[in-house]
């Protein structure tokens, strides 16, 4: 869209920058592809007048599995999270690469088509890079290791440093994809590969404290989730869990000088908070939340600790987790559900966790999240209510079905409605 170095001005009935007041009516200039400045007041003579919308940050899907398609599940949640996961188990055996390589292309234009300008994609074998490569969304790809038997871990360790050694020489910008490292979860990874991902130097991300049967296994080696490993032959009866408390997976020893991007988190308590807030260095660990409010209430979970978290200073972000598990790959859709079930909750925060919350996770805060000069032009165009009856402008874009109506990365339309 843009020419080099030539200044391209949007007009807008609403911008929604997130760190900064609202505009009704405002006025975006980019150049080379970067916000340049922001002014409120009507059209001016304009390059493009887009009327009546809002520009707002492309959203930032901080945890979802491209690699997964849709599975049937009933119509009423909510279902048994551990027959879930055995389905989850063996629809991965029965993928070819053709199967999955599909999948990640339709993914990729469902977030494309959702106002999702940066994602975190847990792949099980890494299989999304070439994809991401290839399109225009940034992301950061966390290859998965898993294995509470020691040859399962052996071999998925491999694989991955394997994988992160070849897509480390790629000629890659780190503004457009990053590789990361993926310990599945506590009661699925031994605590060695835990370890042993702090020492590549990468981005870290883990599911932790997703059910009740993990604090089970990590307390007593007992319970459902010794059950279903033992059915899926995935049980080591040596196996000693790193902890009995899964915060401590993220903060002993070692394991503190990483990032972490917790998946869930649902079942994390005041006690553990103290070891997620921000450290006080700049570029010290960060940790962050990805919290995925339609999977957690497809599985019946209680209400998630998200707001004492934010309340703690802890950062938190929205995910979608994967297709199985969800009805699309939108962020908007989940705050818009997330809306629906806590309407008390401040449109502006939800917006800013589905935006800089999660850029700040994935340390792409310096570049993109929010609509500030010099930052990235990555944005989501969305149609407003006819009548949005709300003094708060960041109310119509939780409250109101409308749709995205384009996307654009870098400058570039990534997705419009209008060419479909």
């Amino acid at each position: 869209m843009t020419d080099q170095g030539k200044p391209i001005t949007l007009a807008a009935h609403t911008i929604l920058p997130v760190e900064t007041p609202p505009l009704q009516p405002g006025r975006l200039t980019l150049i080379d592809g970067k916000i340049h400045s922001l002014e409120p007041g009507p059209p001016q003579p304009t390059d493009l007048d887009l009327g009546h919308v809002a520009i707002l940050p492309g959203f930032v899907n901080a945890h979802t599995h491209l690699d997964l398609p849709p599975l049937d599940f009933p119509a009423n949640p909510p279902i048994d999270q551990l027959a879930w996961l055995e389905s989850v188990v063996a629809l991965r055996f029965k993928l070819s690469n053709e199967q999955v390589e599909t999948q990640i292309a339709h993914g990729i234009d469902q977030l494309l088509r959702s106002g999702t300008t940066l994602i975190a994609d847990i792949s099980a074998n890494g299989q999304s890079w070439n994809a991401l490569a290839d399109s225009s969304l940034r992301a950061i790809v966390f290859h998965e290791l898993i294995g509470l038997r020691r040859d399962r871990a052996l071999a998925t360790s491999s694989a991955a440093f394997g994988w992160l050694a070849n897509v480390q020489k790629s000629a890659i910008d780190p503004l457009h994809l990053r590789p990361g490292l993926s310990p599945h979860a506590p009661y699925s990874t031994v605590g060695w590969l835990y370890e042993r991902t702090v020492s590549a130097a990468v981005p870290l991300s883990t599911h932790l404290a997703e059910l009740p049967a993990e604090l089970t296994l990590l307390e007593s080696r007992s319970g459902p989730l010794r059950d279903f490993l033992q059915r899926i032959n995935a049980w080591p009866d040596d196996w000693t869990p790193l902890s009995t408390r899964p915060a401590d997976y993220l903060r002993k020893g070692t394991l503190k000088q990483a990032d972490w991007l917790i998946a869930h988190g649902t079942y994390l308590d005041e006690s553990d908070f103290w070891q997620l807030r921000p450290q006080a260095a700049p570029n010290h660990q960060r940790v962050a939340i990805a919290y995925c409010p339609r999977t957690t209430a497809l599985f019946g979970h209680g209400p998630h600790p998200f707001a004492a978290m934010l309340e703690r200073g802890i950062a938190v972000a929205i995910g979608t987790d994967s297709l199985a598990s969800s009805p699309s790959l939108s962020v908007l859709d989940e705050i818009r559900f997330l809306h629906q079930r806590q309407p008390d909750l401040p449109p502006h925060l939800l917006v800013m966790m589905a935006t800089l919350a999660g850029a700040w996770a994935l340390r792409f805060d310096d570049a993109v999240g929010s609509l500030i000069p010099g930052k990235q032009a990555d944005l989501a165009i969305l149609a407003l209510p006819d009548e949005p009856n709300s003094t708060d402008p960041y109310l119509p874009i939780v409250a109101h079905p409308t749709p995205v109506l384009a996307t654009m990365i870098a400058g570039q339309w990534v997705h419009t409605l209008e060419h479909e």
